[in-house]
């Protein structure tokens, strides 16, 4: 099973059109074992911090969106994967 890391889009309603996101720093590396629920990263949304969690166990198989980079609305941050 694979999981998408995205930011939830209900956090997105309270953006203006062109607002973007950036990511912090990422709490977990590639190749690291999660647990649903548990923060991964960190992403800066307007003026507040918030975590992102890993949608189910598994392994942070790949980062998609480097510390410092900005995202939009809907992309994918993270693939978390179960064997």
């Amino acid at each position: 099973m694979m999981g998408d890391v995205v930011l939830d889009p209900l956090l997105w309603e309270s953006l203006e059109a062109g607002d973007g996101a950036r990511v912090e720093g990422w709490l977990a590396s590639e190749g690291d074992h999660v647990r649903a629920g548990q923060p991964i990263a960190r992403v800066r949304l307007l003026h507040q911090s918030l975590e992102l969690v890993a949608p189910h166990d598994g392994v942070l198989e790949t980062i998609l969106v480097p510390t410092g980079d900005r995202f939009a609305h809907g992309a994918v941050l993270a693939r978390v994967v179960t064997f």
